[in-house]
């Protein structure tokens, strides 16, 4: 990853690849799904395979789906619209952070049908309102509200390179230099679940809450009529040791007992690392830092690379594990 640094220079490199505290986290959430073996079935006719699942009511092609990264135009200049195209050009769900560098309308102008837009709430709560508007009038097709970021995670990178936003975000039209604590600081602490429902509503979509990990949490964001939760510790970017995504998954799919989605972030990086997903009972799993090496690579270009691979080793995993349906995918697939 050396490249990488020398290609984006410490500062942004260091936002992108970094986490919390001593990032035990952050390495965790890779090693996690390693330790998760697979036991396939052989001697079963795997001719034909079909990668769809059902996601949100509709037949995604592949379970795949693109997760919110903020600051793109920060890793190359073709920025959200590239990821936003090489998932269109993967039949890829796509999900754009409110912490964008491109406008909301101007990155549904060139993303496929599959788009969902990620929220914050800031202090300024009209700010939030006003970006959900703008992604509802976009034509986005649900809403991915953060949860876990009361505060931010105690970044130790971000602290000594002094990163700063130098693109323009919705919080920082102007394009002036601000900190990523600058930044932070304008995050709603404040946020509760009581505030969850004023949300749904102004959205007019549905809701998907991001940054569960706790099986009650997600019987209550159920409760509250989300269609989603997204199992989450924000990329190990927020608190150092807590559960990853594959500890954490499969309480939560036990408590939703099928009420709504399950997806799953954090240290996919592998198509057999989405099968493992399923495997435990996820209905669909986010992979972020591959596409945003991809896109800082090569732009569009190599974020679709990325997304091809992932795809191509999906479609590889099925036929090596005699599972020709990725619907079909379950714990009997497991060690």
């Amino acid at each position: 990853m050396d490249d990488l640094e020398d290609l984006l220079g410490a500062g942004a490199y260091g936002y992108f690849a970094g986490g919390a505290g001593d990032e035990l986290t952050l390495r965790a959430n890779e090693t996690s799904w390693s330790d998760v073996r697979l036991a396939p079935k052989v001697l079963v006719d795997v001719g034909e395979r079909d990668l769809s699942v059902e996601l949100l009511g509709r037949r995604r092609a592949h379970p795949l789906v693109v997760a919110p990264m903020a600051y793109q135009r920060h890793a190359h200049e073709d920025a959200e619209r590239g990821t936003a195209q090489a998932a269109a050009a993967t039949g890829s769900t796509f999900v754009l952070s409110s912490q964008t560098t491109t406008a909301p309308r101007d990155v549904a102008e060139v993303a496929g049908p599959d788009r969902w837009f990620q929220l914050y709430v800031f202090k300024d709560r009209q700010v939030s309102l006003d970006l959900v508007a703008e992604a509802r009038e976009s034509g986005y097709e649900a809403l991915v509200l953060t949860v876990d970021f009361p505060v931010a995670g105690w970044r130790e990178r971000d602290k000594r390179t002094g990163f700063s936003v130098t693109h323009p975000i919705a919080l920082n039209p102007g394009g002036t230099p601000l900190t990523t604590e600058q930044i932070f600081a304008m995050h709603d602490p404040t946020l509760t679940w009581d505030d969850v429902h004023a949300f749904a509503e102004a959205a007019g979509m549905p809701l998907l809450l991001k940054g569960i990990l706790r099986p009650d949490d997600a019987e209550r964001a159920v409760d509250v009529g989300a269609a989603g939760v997204i199992v989450s510790n924000h990329g190990g970017r927020q608190l150092d040791t807590v559960l990853t995504g594959a500890e954490a998954l499969p309480p939560v799919v036990d408590a939703v007992a099928g009420r709504a989605a399950v997806l799953v972030d954090g240290g996919i990086r592998r198509g057999w690392d989405v099968a493992k997903a399923l495997c435990l009972g996820a209905d669909a799993a986010l992979v972020g830092r591959p596409v945003l090496w991809g896109l800082a690579r090569d732009g569009r270009a190599g974020a679709q690379a990325v997304l091809e691979q992932l795809v191509a080793e999906l479609d590889s995993t099925l036929a090596l594990l005699g599972c020709p349906r990725a619907a079909d995918l379950d714990l009997s697939f497991l060690a």
